[in-house]
């Protein structure tokens, strides 16, 4: 026989630990095998995967178990890149509704705006709030940072309304409904949020 310096594909060598070849390319191939060191290494590790997976009585994970995995992946995937956008949650420092007492010989009741202060880190939120015909009407001014190429965008189940800031930081929201909203300011490096602004009688 001649003696082949060739050696067996990875694919041949699972075939042939499988025993998925003919007699004549098995006795050749064993032939082989006896003479070459590298080829009869690569032979016994096919054929301890291939028992290990024989013998593996592990179950396979669900279906859906999987999906959620690979989805985990992915979505880390997508957000490998670090966001600019800094993310401020700003907090109520004064509201006026708290601090109101009826003056001597003036008629109480309920009023009818409001004023609320929010602090953002070295900047502050006024905001003013008043009633209109069963709707209220937000309006507020930007303190203490630059809002060149700001906006405000409001939203709740009554859906999104958004608005630009004027020169002087100022902005005035379109007629909403009552409920419970979401405020907030964009600029290019931050988004300031006011959660839970209530906006009822």
């Amino acid at each position: 026989m001649k003696t082949t310096f060739q050696h067996i594909p990875f694919a041949r060598l699972a075939d042939l630990a499988e025993n998925r070849v003919s007699a004549d390319e098995r006795t050749a191939s064993m032939a082989h095998l006896s003479a070459c060191s590298q080829c009869a290494g690569e032979f016994e590790r096919v054929g301890d995967v291939l028992e290990l997976m024989r013998s593996d009585t592990a179950t396979d994970a669900p279906r859906d178990v999987l999906a959620h995995a690979v989805n985990i992946f992915r979505g880390r995937d997508q957000s490998s890149e670090p966001s600019l956008l800094r993310r401020i949650v700003a907090a109520l420092s004064f509201d006026s509704s708290m601090n109101m007492t009826p003056a001597f010989g003036v008629r109480s009741g309920q009023a009818t705006s409001r004023q609320l202060l929010y602090s953002a880190e070295q900047s502050d939120i006024d905001l003013r709030i008043s009633s209109q015909d069963d709707q209220w009407i937000v309006a507020g001014q930007l303190l203490g940072r630059d809002c060149v190429g700001g906006r405000v965008e409001i939203e709740g189940e009554s859906g999104l309304a958004v608005v630009a800031l004027n020169e002087l930081c100022e902005f005035r929201l379109p007629p909403l409904p009552p409920g419970s909203y979401t405020l907030r300011l964009l600029f290019p490096d931050a988004e300031v949020e006011i959660p839970r602004l209530e906006l009822r009688a």
